[in-house]
């Protein structure tokens, strides 16, 4: 099964884990309370024409955690679209956040045969592996789509025959922009 998260805001407080893959419909903002941690075990779907925004309170030793994992068997993508969808929009402003994809997968972006939409990063602690052939931000087998880092701590680990920042081992890298 599927848990939705619909256009809003929702902030999350004290240690919450959710076992199904969540779906983001609309615009979605997420915030992370001081101490907070979330475990997405089914990883997050952000698809073209939604976008995904994660915040948090504060920033230093106590700003919340966001974990999301995509499926290896799935072929998903940690924080990004389903197989062969396109990312949409995702937005980080703050957070420790890690992402790690599936098989074929990023960290954060496309799925196995998707492209990595539009991802921008302003701060936060960022941590993103891909699984198998797919970058660690981007895309897996199509383009890595838009890429812009305004600041944070960014760590981008590719799979193998993959960038850790772009696309995956047959598609193009895109556009990335790093900022300082």
């Amino acid at each position: 099964s599927t848990k939705e998260w619909r256009n809003g805001g929702y902030v999350v407080t004290g240690a919450v884990t959710i076992g199904d893959r969540v779906t983001v419909s609309g615009e979605v903002h997420l915030i992370l309370a001081d101490g907070a941690s979330l475990t997405a075990n089914g990883g997050i779907n952000v698809e073209e024409g939604n976008s995904f925004s994660v915040y948090a309170q504060s920033v230093g030793e106590n700003m919340g955690t966001l974990t999301a994992t995509g499926q290896d068997d799935a072929f998903i993508a940690g924080i990004g679209s389903e197989v062969g969808a396109s990312c949409g929009t995702i937005t980080i402003n703050g957070g420790n956040v890690t992402a790690s994809g599936g098989e074929n997968a990023a960290g954060i972006g496309g799925s196995q045969d998707g492209s990595g939409g539009n991802i921008i990063i302003h701060g936060g602690k960022v941590t993103a592996t891909g699984g198998g052939f797919a970058a660690g931000i981007g895309g897996s087998g199509g383009s890595g789509g838009t890429i812009t880092i305004h600041g944070g701590t960014v760590e981008a680990i590719g799979g193998s025959l993959a960038a850790g920042i772009g696309s995956g081992e047959s598609g193009s890298s895109g556009t990335i922009t790093i900022h300082g």
